[in-house]
């Protein structure tokens, strides 16, 4: 149980690295490192809803460096795609917050900017940390709360 936690570690280190870096594009890039260990952290625990929200944000991730027009097209296919996770694999109330959490994030990578990046780095973490308390993410619920302080001070 405890490399799962490392696991989830991990992808939150990768995750705080990728806000200190002043492109975009980099972040985002650092964030597709980011989920892919998030989506195993989250699988070998069972949450699969999470996991899957996170695989989908590798795609999300690689489609935003890459799809220059029709962003508003590739926001609703994702979010379409979050929705249809989320009813496959719906565990209860708290597997909602992967799906605003990341739906509120894509928004704010579509904008573009270094400060909608962390307003939606504020956003994300605190559903995300609630949802790691209700799958027993610890390292999610601990590392996430630490990225909404760093984000918060940041902006």
């Amino acid at each position: 149980m405890i490399y799962i936690q490392l696991i989830g570690v991990l992808a939150f280190a990768v995750l705080v690295l990728s806000f200190y870096k002043k492109n975009p594009k980099t972040i985002i890039s650092y964030q597709i490192v980011s989920n892919f260990a998030y989506t195993v952290h989250y699988f070998l625990l069972g949450a699969l809803s999470g996991a899957y929200i996170s695989f989908i944000g590798i795609f999300r991730n690689i489609a935003i460096i890459k799809v220059k027009k029709h962003k508003k097209i590739l926001v609703g296919i994702v979010i379409l795609s979050y929705l249809i996770v989320t009813l496959v694999f719906y565990e209860g109330l708290h597997s909602l917050f992967p799906i605003v959490a990341n739906s509120a994030y894509l928004i704010t990578m579509v904008m573009g900017t270094k400060k909608s990046l962390l307003i939606g780095g504020i956003i994300s973490p605190v559903l995300w940390a609630l949802y790691g308390l209700f799958v027993g993410s610890y390292a999610s619920a601990i590392t996430e709360t630490i990225l909404l302080v760093s984000n918060t001070i940041q902006l």
